[in-house]
């Protein structure tokens, strides 16, 4: 969560065109011949935003007979590390619940890096029989990497980061039977999140907010935020999964 781009507006717009075509090139002249016109894409996304949020309640007998801790200050912190840690999720690989779910993220809001559209991030099938063909996989295509500076590359293995020519390798547990869009186990995204823009107006940032419930006795705590996340660089990731056996 420390490295993405931070916005201070909810929505987030991207515009790109692509200019390295061939027919993007500046053109020579023969006198007598018609000039001929550039046509290019404009491709625009918008992103707009969604409410995330925990909630957590005590009986305030129990917040009473714990007096060798202040239990409100760990529960509030704890909610808080938990908000991040979903977000995060969202952010790389998706929140992992069925598109049915009342609770999922959606993901047109906070858009993963895993399944996000092959313009922002690079998909590589990996036949990876050892681990030696993941590691050749990823140095072959480092070339299709046009994001910015040093990427980092998030997976399960930790000991790979000078060969591979990443700034730090980042250990996911979630990512353990993670799998892309079409059910092949993901190896790995390489990304900088700097890339990655998470945007929030003045009144979607993150607070906490508690109430005291009479009938029940008890304290209720919430945590909420209410922003948007999406790859605003082209071939800025690389989402590395494994081929599926026959």
């Amino acid at each position: 969560m420390n490295g993405v781009h931070r916005s201070m507006f909810s929505r987030i717009k991207s515009v790109f065109a692509n200019i390295t075509e061939e027919d993007a090139r500046a053109k020579g002249y023969i006198k007598g011949n018609m000039k001929k016109d550039e046509f290019f894409t404009l491709i625009k996304r918008t992103t707009t935003p969604t409410t995330i949020y925990k909630k957590q309640r005590m009986d305030r007998d129990d917040v009473i007979d714990i007096t060798d801790f202040d239990v409100i200050d760990w529960l509030k912190k704890e909610m808080r590390v938990m908000l991040d840690e979903e977000i995060a999720r969202a952010i790389l690989i998706g929140d992992g619940r069925l598109a049915s779910s009342d609770d999922k993220i959606d993901e047109t809001h906070i858009r993963p890096i895993a399944n996000d559209d092959n313009l922002f991030a690079v998909k590589r099938v990996v036949d990876k029989k050892t681990a030696q063909d993941f590691i050749d996989d990823v140095i072959r295509s480092r070339k299709l990497y046009k994001g910015s500076g040093n990427p980092v590359l998030y997976t399960t293995v930790d000991d790979l980061k000078k060969v591979l020519r990443v700034s730090d390798i980042v250990t996911v547990p979630v990512m353990e039977g993670a799998t892309d869009a079409n059910g092949n186990a993901l190896l790995g995204i390489l990304v900088n999140l700097d890339d990655y823009t998470v945007g929030a107006d003045k009144g979607g940032a993150i607070g906490m907010f508690d109430d005291f419930d009479i009938d029940y006795n008890q304290m209720k705590y919430l945590i909420e935020t209410r922003c948007s996340g999406a790859l605003t660089t082209p071939y800025s990731a690389i989402v590395y999964s494994e081929m599926k056996k026959a």
